[in-house]
């Protein structure tokens, strides 16, 4: 499936992320009894803490249900993620990744979902393993000669309003299908 963009300044961004997620999620053609979301990045740059600054806000919420991995704490990035995804049991878990991204300067502040994995890392020319049954992707910077200073420079305010609107989908989206599955719609476990 192709990525979708989103406008982060648009009027009715946050039900479209919310509407769009969990459409992704439940079209997802595996079975899974749990769920982890994985938030890619470090606060060393900016533009790069849109994952673990999504990861802080999900970890102030009650986790009803999911796995976390990436916060200021804990950040999940070149380093430490082969450990993160040594911990997941990728065929029993719905993996949602987060992580910022770099694109034509047009999509500075868009965020991308698609159901596919994202390449941690590719837009500053690392090769890391492909993480995610669902991708959220936040365009911090411009691509460009050097997109690592890039990132270094993206307006913290702008990866911080896409982060909160990500937290926002992630939160209402699982939420709504663990109240799905727990009032026997078919929501998380009950999928074919």
């Amino acid at each position: 499936m192709e990525t979708v963009y989103f406008d982060t300044r648009e009027r009715f961004v946050q039900w479209k992320l919310d509407d769009t997620l969990y459409r992704l999620i439940r079209e997802v053609d595996k079975r899974y009894d749990q769920t982890a979301v994985v938030c890619i990045g470090t606060d060393r740059s900016t533009g790069d803490s849109y994952g673990p600054l999504t990861g802080h806000l999900l970890s102030r919420m009650p986790q009803n249900g999911f796995r976390l991995f990436g916060t200021f704490e804990k950040p999940v990035h070149a380093l430490t993620l082969p450990d993160a995804l040594a911990q997941i049991d990728t065929a029993r878990t719905l993996v949602v990744a987060v992580d910022a991204s770099v694109g034509s300067a047009s999509y500075v502040g868009y965020i991308g979902m698609a159901r596919a994995p994202v390449r941690p890392g590719s837009g500053l020319g690392k090769d890391l393993p492909p993480v995610g049954d669902v991708s959220i992707t936040g365009i911090a910077a411009e691509n460009g000669l050097a997109p690592f200073l890039m990132l270094q420079n993206a307006s913290l305010g702008m990866v911080y309003a896409m982060a909160e609107k990500t937290f926002r989908a992630i939160h209402m989206t699982l939420a709504r299908l663990r109240r799905e599955t727990e009032s026997g719609e078919p929501g998380l476990e009950r999928r074919a």
